[in-house]
């Protein structure tokens, strides 16, 4: 498998996660998909959820909870489809920085909203009729196509798309500021809990002259031979602090002094 991060393959990564989700989502939503739209009905005879379950099972058999499952694929893969590559097209527009921004998470998800929507109005014409239509009239795609042309020309594919997109606007504008508000808190704590404090360095400031002379006169002094350098610290971060252990020589040429065992503790909180 080969991994790319082009960004003109993302549109279309977007598009398949949405084709792979809907896929799944549907075959669990599809019989509640069916009770709704029953008990939606004018005149509906449906009093409650249970008796809307019992009675379409006993009178149309499981199958009819599953009627329009392949129409609902139809529509719902396009929909999905459209909408997440919608979303991230207008986010490119409102969102240029990438950055957590809730107004921009808003309009970008109810743009995406409506376009899907509308493009995929058609399709929920002809889903809604296999859903609520009494007996067995219409059985497949095909037939309802041909149903909603007969009885409402090519404008009965069109009923009801004000209403339609008027419902997905809120809808995928509240799911999408949701999803990017617990994205980026989830992220930002996780990142605070794992967090690493940079190893520091301590450079000395005190005054010169008196630490040579304090060098000089100590009678733990050893003549050694260095060079300018400064060791690498030794970190050990946490949540709430660190201990960074940091070994310094003297930076001064004209001095060849030491003292054994210094070291300076230094500690810095986060």
């Amino acid at each position: 498998i080969h991994y790319t991060t082009t960004p003109r393959y993302h549109t279309i990564i977007y598009g398949l996660a949405g084709c792979m989700s809907t896929v799944l989502h549907d075959a669990i939503m599809n019989p509640a998909e069916v009770v709704k739209q029953r008990m939606q009905m004018y005149n509906s005879p449906y009093k409650s959820v249970l008796q809307c379950l019992g009675q379409v099972y006993r009178t149309e058999g499981m199958r009819a909870f599953y009627r329009s499952y392949t129409t609902q694929l139809t529509m719902n893969i396009p929909f999905q489809s459209i909408h997440f590559m919608v979303y991230e097209v207008t986010q490119k527009i409102t969102n240029k920085e990438h950055t957590y921004n809730p107004a921009a998470h808003m309009v970008s998800g109810a743009m995406a909203g409506a376009v899907a929507a509308a493009i995929t109005t058609p399709l929920d014409v002809c889903k809604t009729l296999l859903n609520t239509q009494q007996g067995v009239k219409a059985t497949g795609l095909v037939q309802a196509i041909k149903t909603v042309y007969r009885l409402g020309g090519p404008a009965g594919y069109f009923r009801g798309i004000q209403a339609r997109i008027m419902f997905q606007m809120p809808g995928t504008a509240i799911c999408w500021s949701t999803y990017e508000f617990f994205k980026y808190f989830l992220t930002k704590s996780r990142f605070d809990e794992m967090r690493l404090v940079t190893p520091s360095t301590v450079l000395a400031e005190t005054d010169s002259s008196l630490y040579l002379n304090d060098l000089i006169s100590s009678p733990s002094a050893e003549k050694v031979s260095l060079k300018p350098r400064e060791l690498p610290a030794m970190s050990g971060a946490g949540l709430y602090g660190s201990i960074s252990f940091n070994t310094m020589h003297t930076a001064d040429t004209n001095f060849t002094s030491r003292r054994r065992d210094s070291s300076i503790l230094d500690i810095n909180h986060t």
